[in-house]
């Protein structure tokens, strides 16, 4: 059983990880994480990958340029992750691996061009 102090370290040292992953995203990502709540749990996620939490009031669009970004950066900080998207519309989150939503990235691209 983990002591208070294990439990208070543990918890100072997530919020360090998420204040240093806000602090090296752009100024638009920032604006997100500081518009909604979020967060990250080790090991939550679909085969044990990082699960990172987003909690919006509004419909949830995979091609937002918002969400590329934050699915982008939280690669370059962590790898692969899987997202819990919360919308205003349900208690249910919408699960996505931030891989398929860079490969989607890919596709818009491609087909823009």
């Amino acid at each position: 059983m983990q002591t208070d102090h294990q439990l208070l370290q543990e918890l100072q040292q997530k919020q360090q990880q998420l204040a240093t992953f806000r602090a090296s995203s752009g100024a638009e990502l920032q604006a997100l994480l500081d518009q909604y709540d979020w967060g990250l749990i080790s090991g939550a996620g679909h085969n044990g990958l990082p699960l990172v939490t987003l909690r919006l009031n509004h419909r949830i669009a995979l091609d937002d340029p918002a969400l590329l970004d934050l699915a982008e950066q939280a690669e370059l900080t962590w790898g692969p992750v899987d997202f819990a998207l919360f919308s205003g519309e349900t208690q249910e989150p919408l699960r996505v691996l931030s891989q398929t939503l860079l490969d989607q990235r890919w596709r818009w691209r491609q087909s823009q061009t």
